[in-house]
């Protein structure tokens, strides 16, 4: 399943910023295509694609959401998992193109002008990552670290210096059946991190932290419901240069 804390990692919910009143929307899926079991090695190798937005809700006007920003992403991964006695090994190849824009949300049509000065930039970006990751059988749930990198293939940033390389490295905690079943399904409390290193010129530490609980098993479907705490440069691309701090509550569904 994708990274519970990962930014660029597909997911279908909302998250609500109650400073600003505005939210994030997550619209997308990652799903195996088709998958290889090595029974002997108690390995699996499988191949999935990968197709995600979200966007940026400033406002509602009657019975639409006000879209100032959405950043699109689509591609594809190899994952290679090996079962261990208490735990399990995974390493993950992902290919990704994404891109970022201004929309009807951020034009002001009373005067005819993008709101605060901005103007939309040209914003795209391949970029090919490699991920190792160990999860551990820890209680009634597991623990699981992480670290990878990532390398861009080709940028247009509207004339922005952004580095070519990423780095990225984590861990989420979980437990299952920690406060009881719920209406006789199983439940999750976890806790994630994770942190994106990207230099937008210079290197800075982009941080997401997540507290909350699944309904349903962990490694099936269910919904999430948690809070979070994002610290670093904007997660919508168009902003990527501009730093911000939020906090927030939301929900997003696991389904296979």
């Amino acid at each position: 399943m994708p990274l519970k804390a990962g930014i660029d990692e597909a997911k279908m919910g909302l998250l609500y910023y109650p400073s600003t009143k505005n939210m994030k929307v997550d619209i997308g899926n990652s799903f195996d295509v088709f998958s290889f079991q090595f029974p002997e090695s108690r390995s699996e190798l499988s191949v999935g694609a990968e197709f995600m937005a979200y966007a940026y809700v400033t406002s509602f006007l009657q019975y639409r959401l006000q879209i100032d920003a959405i950043d699109g992403f689509f591609g594809g991964n190899v994952t290679y998992s090996k079962k261990e006695d208490e735990g399990r090994l995974v390493a993950r190849f992902r290919y990704i193109h994404s891109s970022a824009h201004l929309v009807d949300g951020h034009w002001d049509a009373v005067n005819g002008v993008w709101r605060y000065g901005d103007k939309p930039a040209a914003y795209g970006n391949n970029y090919g990552e490699i991920l190792l990751a160990k999860e551990d059988d820890v209680l009634r749930g597991s623990l699981l670290y992480y670290g990878g990198t990532a390398m861009s293939t080709g940028k247009n940033t509207g004339g922005r210096d952004l580095k070519r390389f990423a780095y990225k490295a984590g861990l989420q905690f979980q437990q299952e059946d920690l406060i009881g079943k719920i209406l006789g399904r199983s439940e999750s409390v976890f806790a994630a991190v994770n942190l994106d290193i990207k230099g937008i010129p210079e290197y800075i530490v982009n941080q997401n932290y997540m507290l909350g609980i699944k309904m349903g098993k962990w490694e099936g479907k269910g919904i999430l419901f948690y809070l979070s705490y994002y610290n670093g440069g904007d997660v919508f691309n168009q902003y990527f240069n501009r730093r911000v701090s939020r906090f927030g509550a939301g929900f997003f569904f696991d389904f296979l």
